[in-house]
């Protein structure tokens, strides 16, 4: 009975997450104007984005990071990963979780490697938390009976690593590293992922063990 309430929760935090990230609007006319008014936010708030972006590229550069062979300039990198972190829809819902982190490994495979772990466990913490959220909701709303809130509670809290594992079409905006002085390599790298995609496939997910 519990494992079916726990589903229910967790289904409810997909749909929801969903709903949030693509609003109804009453008619097709209000629609369009809310499409024309985001294209407008989302193109301001990216130019301003892209100078800092570019600051930031710099800022890099000076401190000795590359880019792997193969790989978009380091600018150009920097550029789309900003622009990622504050494209939104009307409602303000960002399109992607998206994560930084830096790793020093004695050779840059292992050093990306690690970064990018950390930096897909940082996103599998934010899906977790926006799941978490959610189902705190309907435990306010009373939609779950306060003998099941703590079961429900509990195996949200514990879903951190089956997030982490589902994490399979993670985009990696930035990949850069630098040499150290002691000759290690320091790598940095940025992810991003769909929001709702992210839930949804969070939450199938965490039903497995359940169903």
């Amino acid at each position: 009975m519990k494992a079916r309430i726990i589903i229910s929760a967790l289904a409810a935090a997909a749909l929801l997450f969903s709903a949030e990230a693509n609003a109804q609007v009453a008619t097709k006319k209000e629609y369009k104007a809310l499409q024309k008014q985001e294209k407008v936010l989302n193109k301001e708030i990216q130019e301003k984005a892209l100078k800092e972006a570019r600051k930031e590229a710099k800022r890099l550069e000076k401190e000795g990071y590359k880019v792997p062979v193969g790989k978009l300039p380091l600018a150009k990198q920097i550029e789309d990963s900003w622009q990622a972190q504050v494209t939104t829809d009307a409602e303000g819902v960002p399109y992607y979780f998206m994560a930084t982190a830096q790793s020093v490994g004695s050779n840059f495979t292992a050093a990306s490697m690690s970064a990018t772990n950390t930096a897909k466990l940082d996103i599998a913490g934010q899906i977790q938390t926006q799941i978490a959220s959610v189902v705190e909701q309907k435990i306010a709303n009373n939609e779950i009976s306060a003998d099941n809130a703590a079961a429900v509670n509990s195996f949200v809290s514990a879903s951190k690593s089956v997030i982490n594992n589902t994490l399979g079409r993670v985009i990696k905006f930035v990949e850069i590293y630098r040499t150290l002085e002691n000759g290690n390599i320091q790598a940095q790298v940025t992810l991003g992922y769909n929001t709702e995609i992210a839930t949804k496939e969070a939450v199938k997910a965490m039903q497995k063990p359940l169903d």
